[in-house]
């Protein structure tokens, strides 16, 4: 019959009906000079011939199933498992596995020494291991904060601390102890200077030592300090990976507990809430991925290197800032570099992605540094930047229905913020700003209740109804404990 098969609208399946009527009629022909003369040749269930041709028909109809699904195989809307993934290969793309829950690790501990990866640590309200996923060396280069202490105490002269604030350039911290030093004094000495002149540091006397550290703990430093003073402790950023695969709710601060210890370790937090990991990608996420992803028709390194980024497993958001120019730029971007902002996903991923996707002679710049070793075995230092948290408080005031107020979920403090959470999750990305307004529809999505006033802002106890204006490398962090909900 014609009709079927391959056909200008598609391939059109020649079902078991169509076959029975087909080959009923064609039996009806040829056997039809072995009836008498008006009689019609018996091709009903019952018969012989008719079993017959149901036992070839059934056949038939599997072989034209197949023959379906091998045409289907070939158009990723409609191709599965295996086949989509031979399919998506063409967009530079492959299916995602499981991946892991990451969170970025505040390690800190005894100058010199070597946290190595694969050591465990824990979040120990909820039992979630993770392992250091790089080994994280406590030194002075690159540390988010530094412990100092007095080795000797003089008269008149100088103590100094310098610190990094940018690649070239490099800050310095004095203090001239005067008549009648003592330990306590130049310790506060310097704690004064830095809290006066030094915005970008934090200066703490605990003891007898100074505690230093970078008011923005992921923008690294690499500190020094002149003879007379020592480094005794270092603060570091590292990467963690929860043991199992799947998506995992971390909140920031929550990961404390140190699993197996190494001498000189002290302690572990994660300043930021973990990047949840992924279950294996469906069809329907790679069909969709394949679709979007910009390496389809990349036309530039710029495009090519945001796909390549976008698509590592673990990777949630993609930022690239490219200055051409001879000065730097508004943003800080220096010339003739780029600043790539990932959120998510392993660093030495990353890491790798750029450097095998950068143009040559090109920096990448970032507060995230790691080294890559090229083919011939030299060195390169691979930067970007991980987004800065801008964290968000906010006070809403819930009146419940007087109608009916026991539409109001018994959890519903607990939904409407976690519809929250989702919203800032699925529409406020890197350099996002938060829009006051918009905020009401999470909250609104849980009935039962009237909002009789909210309040948004960057530090506790919010009074404002003004947008939050959230900078280029930054992203708006929504943690359960600072979304107060008061219901009347």
């Amino acid at each position: 019959m014609a009709g079927f098969g391959i056909t200008p609208e598609g391939f059109v399946l020649k079902r078991l009906q169509d076959i029975l009527t087909e080959q009923r009629a064609k039996a009806r022909e040829l056997f039809g000079d072995l009836v008498a003369p008006g009689d019609v040749v018996d091709v009903s269930d019952s018969s012989v011939l008719g079993r017959l041709i149901n036992m070839d028909a059934f056949g038939d109809a599997d072989l034209w199933e197949v023959a379906q699904q091998s045409y289907s195989a070939l158009d990723p809307n409609s191709a599965t498992g295996i086949a989509l993934d031979n399919i998506v290969q063409y967009g530079g793309i492959s299916r995602q596995g499981a991946s892991a829950t990451t969170a970025i690790g505040l390690f800190a501990g005894s100058n010199g020494t070597l946290i190595p990866a694969g050591n465990t640590v824990a979040a120990p309200v909820t039992g979630t291991q993770f392992t250091v996923t790089d080994s994280v060396a406590l030194s002075p280069s690159l540390a988010a904060g530094i412990t100092v202490a007095v080795l000797t105490v003089t008269d008149s002269v100088n103590y100094t601390i310098t610190y990094t604030i940018s690649t070239t350039t490099s800050n310095t911290v004095t203090y001239n102890s005067g008549v009648g030093a003592t330990v306590a004094n130049i310790l506060a000495g310097l704690q004064a200077e830095i809290t006066s002149s030094h915005p970008l540091l934090t200066a703490t006397v605990v003891g007898t030592t100074l505690v230093v550290d970078r008011v923005d703990v992921f923008q690294a430093s690499t500190f020094s300090t002149g003879t007379r003073l020592n480094i005794t402790k270092v603060k570091k950023i590292g990467s963690l990976q929860a043991t199992a695969d799947g998506p995992l709710e971390q909140e920031a601060n929550t990961i404390t507990q140190i699993i197996t210890p190494v001498l000189g370790w002290d302690s572990i937090t994660n300043p930021l809430e973990a990047s949840a990991g992924t279950l294996k990608e469906t069809d329907e996420e790679l069909r969709i991925r394949f679709r979007n992803t910009k390496l389809e028709r990349s036309s530039n390194i710029l495009d090519s290197l945001y796909s390549a980024l976008f698509n590592l497993s673990g990777v949630d958001e993609v930022a690239i800032y490219e200055n051409d120019t001879d000065i730097t730029d508004a943003n800080g971007v220096l010339p003739h570099s780029f600043l790539p902002i990932v959120l998510g996903g392993s660093s030495q991923l990353i890491a790798d992605t750029i450097w095998e996707n950068k143009p040559m002679g090109i920096r990448s710049q970032g507060n995230t540094v790691i080294s890559i070793t090229d083919s011939q075995g030299f060195p390169h230092d691979i930067g970007f930047e991980r987004p800065n948290p801008v964290t968000v408080y906010m006070i809403i005031n819930l009146s419940l229905n007087p109608e009916d107020p026991t539409t109001f979920p018994g959890d519903g403090v607990a939904q409407i913020q976690s519809n929250i959470q989702a919203y800032a999750g699925d529409n406020l990305g890197v350099g996002r700003d938060v829009i006051f307004s918009r905020l009401f529809t999470p909250v609104n999505e849980v009935p039962g209740h009237q909002v009789d006033s909210m309040f948004i802002g960057t530090s506790p106890a919010p009074a404002t109804t003004a947008n939050i204006i959230v900078p280029f490398n930054g992203i708006a962090s929504f943690e359960t404990i600072n979304l107060i909900i008061n219901v009347a």
